[in-house]
Protein backbone atom coordinates (compact mmCIF):
# COMPACT_ATOMS: atom_id res chain seq x y z
CA UNK A 1 0.00 0.00 0.00
CA UNK A 2 1.30 3.63 -0.69
CA UNK A 3 2.67 5.70 2.15
CA UNK A 4 0.20 7.75 3.50
CA UNK A 5 0.67 11.70 2.44
CA UNK A 6 0.88 14.04 5.66
CA UNK A 7 -1.52 16.02 6.64
CA UNK A 8 -1.67 19.69 7.50
CA UNK A 9 -2.01 21.29 10.59
CA UNK A 10 -3.99 19.62 13.86
CA UNK A 11 -4.29 16.15 11.52
CA UNK A 12 -6.27 17.90 8.82
CA UNK A 13 -6.17 16.86 5.15
CA UNK A 14 -5.41 19.72 3.15
CA UNK A 15 -8.26 20.30 0.46
CA UNK A 16 -6.29 19.27 -2.30
CA UNK A 17 -5.17 15.67 -0.96
CA UNK A 18 -9.07 15.19 0.34
CA UNK A 19 -9.86 15.74 -3.44
CA UNK A 20 -7.30 13.43 -4.65
CA UNK A 21 -8.20 10.63 -2.33
CA UNK A 22 -12.08 10.69 -3.38
CA UNK A 23 -11.06 10.31 -7.05
CA UNK A 24 -8.93 7.62 -6.07
CA UNK A 25 -11.69 5.79 -4.45
CA UNK A 26 -14.25 6.72 -7.16
CA UNK A 27 -12.18 5.94 -10.04
CA UNK A 28 -11.67 2.37 -7.93
CA UNK A 29 -15.59 2.28 -7.34
CA UNK A 30 -16.53 3.18 -10.97
CA UNK A 31 -14.33 -0.16 -12.10
CA UNK A 32 -16.27 -2.18 -9.38
CA UNK A 33 -19.51 -1.42 -10.69
CA UNK A 34 -18.70 -2.05 -14.71
CA UNK A 35 -17.15 -5.37 -13.63
CA UNK A 36 -19.93 -5.96 -11.42
CA UNK A 37 -22.37 -5.02 -14.37
CA UNK A 38 -20.56 -6.92 -17.14
CA UNK A 39 -20.21 -9.89 -14.87
CA UNK A 40 -23.97 -9.80 -14.45
CA UNK A 41 -24.47 -9.18 -18.22
CA UNK A 42 -22.45 -12.37 -19.44
CA UNK A 43 -23.85 -14.97 -17.28
CA UNK A 44 -23.34 -17.89 -19.75
CA UNK A 45 -19.77 -16.59 -20.66
CA UNK A 46 -16.65 -18.20 -18.99
CA UNK A 47 -15.99 -16.90 -16.36
CA UNK A 48 -12.41 -15.06 -16.31
CA UNK A 49 -10.89 -13.42 -12.64
CA UNK A 50 -12.23 -10.01 -11.98
CA UNK A 51 -8.19 -8.46 -12.28
CA UNK A 52 -5.43 -10.40 -13.31
CA UNK A 53 -3.02 -12.05 -11.38
CA UNK A 54 0.22 -10.68 -10.54
CA UNK A 55 3.42 -12.71 -10.89
CA UNK A 56 4.83 -15.16 -8.20
CA UNK A 57 5.62 -13.09 -5.04
CA UNK A 58 3.53 -10.60 -5.21
CA UNK A 59 0.33 -9.11 -3.58
CA UNK A 60 -2.96 -10.19 -4.93
CA UNK A 61 -4.94 -7.65 -6.43
CA UNK A 62 -8.39 -7.24 -4.37
CA UNK A 63 -11.44 -8.49 -5.67
CA UNK A 64 -14.59 -7.96 -6.04
CA UNK A 65 -15.74 -10.67 -3.67
CA UNK A 66 -13.92 -9.72 -1.12
CA UNK A 67 -14.80 -5.52 -1.49
CA UNK A 68 -18.35 -6.89 -1.08
CA UNK A 69 -17.61 -9.02 1.97
CA UNK A 70 -16.60 -6.20 3.86
CA UNK A 71 -20.20 -4.66 3.22
CA UNK A 72 -18.56 -1.20 2.64
CA UNK A 73 -20.63 1.74 3.84
CA UNK A 74 -23.09 3.22 1.07
CA UNK A 75 -23.31 7.25 0.47
CA UNK A 76 -27.59 8.19 0.73
CA UNK A 77 -27.46 11.87 0.98
CA UNK A 78 -27.05 14.74 -0.27
CA UNK A 79 -23.20 15.88 -0.85
CA UNK A 80 -22.86 17.59 2.86
CA UNK A 81 -19.75 18.04 4.55
CA UNK A 82 -20.48 15.13 7.79
CA UNK A 83 -22.47 12.69 5.78
CA UNK A 84 -19.76 13.01 2.51
CA UNK A 85 -16.94 12.96 5.15
CA UNK A 86 -18.38 10.05 7.54
CA UNK A 87 -19.11 7.97 4.43
CA UNK A 88 -15.31 8.48 2.90
CA UNK A 89 -14.08 7.48 6.27
CA UNK A 90 -15.98 4.13 6.22
CA UNK A 91 -14.28 3.66 2.69
CA UNK A 92 -10.91 4.23 3.87
CA UNK A 93 -11.51 1.67 6.15
CA UNK A 94 -12.52 -1.35 4.04
CA UNK A 95 -9.24 -0.33 1.72
CA UNK A 96 -6.85 -0.15 4.87
CA UNK A 97 -8.02 -4.24 5.37
CA UNK A 98 -8.00 -5.23 2.28
CA UNK A 99 -4.68 -5.52 -0.05
CA UNK A 100 -4.63 -3.81 -3.07
CA UNK A 101 -2.12 -1.81 -5.70
CA UNK A 102 -2.96 1.23 -7.65
CA UNK A 103 -3.05 -0.78 -10.85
Amino acid sequence: MPPRRSRGRRGVAEPEDRVDRIERILEGLVQVVHDVHNNNNHNDAPQQPAVPMLGAGAMPHTTIKQFQQLRAPTFYGPPETMAAESWLLGIERVFEVLPYTNE
